[in-house]
């Protein structure tokens, strides 16, 4: 990591943290002491005070607007692969549909969590669901048993994207992850309009590394809502 980058995580994540204790501690001296001293130290708690949380507020909407640039440039790539799905020969759909289905899920995965691994299992004619694509470091089960698979119906018919907090600690509710026992996931549902395509799978490795309020509803919908119209596309032109 270069320097530059450990002075900007710096700056991002411990200076809001220590500048309370700074600015304390700056006070407290100040007290202590007496005439030019006393005044610099009373300057220098009220910069700690000032400019740690400046200096983050700065770099979180530097990295906001980054984050911003990125997905659209993603979003803009996936957009113009769909334009192509659209004239495909059958030959060339499963190419391309592979393409779409890897961008998507990988740009959900990284605005999920750093660790997150990702994968869409699509619901064929039987009512089974088969794994088309993964993101991660993850060997999810080609097929899920039938238990598993009633329940992710459910979650399709219900047409709600449910958060599983703790993967041990479940109630008695739906426990799934992409393999190696990880702790938190967020299963949603894929549909073509409401025409259900599959679901989507997400986890990470810690309890809690998934919440409704870091992995919006609003940003997962467009993610599904773009997986389910591509594979419908792609099932269409593949139809004799």
């Amino acid at each position: 990591m270069s320097l530059k980058k450990k002075l900007q995580d710096f700056a991002f994540y411990v200076m809001p943290v220590i500048s309370p204790g700074l600015t304390i501690g700056f006070t407290a001296l100040a007290n202590e002491s007496s005439g030019s001293g006393k005044f610099a130290l009373f300057v220098a708690a009220a910069v700690a005070a000032i400019i740690a949380p400046f200096l983050s507020s700065l770099l979180r909407k530097r990295y906001r607007r980054i984050e911003g640039i990125k997905f659209e440039a993603a979003m803009s790539a996936i957009v113009d692969h769909m334009g192509t799905l659209v004239g495909a020969t059958p030959t060339q759909v499963p190419k391309i549909l592979g393409q779409i289905h890897d961008r998507l899920i990988t740009v959900v995965a990284n605005g999920a969590s750093p660790k997150a691994r990702s994968a869409f299992y699509a619901l064929n004619d039987d009512g089974h669901f088969d794994l088309e694509v993964v993101h991660g470091q993850a060997a999810p089960p080609a097929r899920f048993d039938r238990k598993t698979e009633k329940a992710l119906i459910n979650v399709l018919n219900q047409g709600q994207i449910v958060y599983i907090h703790d993967n041990g600690n479940t109630n008695g509710n739906l426990k799934i992850n992409l393999g190696d026992d990880r702790l938190s996931a967020i299963v949603a549902p894929v549909c073509a309009g409401s025409e259900p395509q599959g679901v989507l799978i997400i986890d990470a490795p810690k309890v809690g590394d998934l919440p409704e309020g870091k992995v919006r509803k609003p940003y997962l919908m467009v993610i599904t809502g773009m997986l389910g119209t591509a594979h419908a596309l792609g099932r269409r032109a593949m139809e004799p």
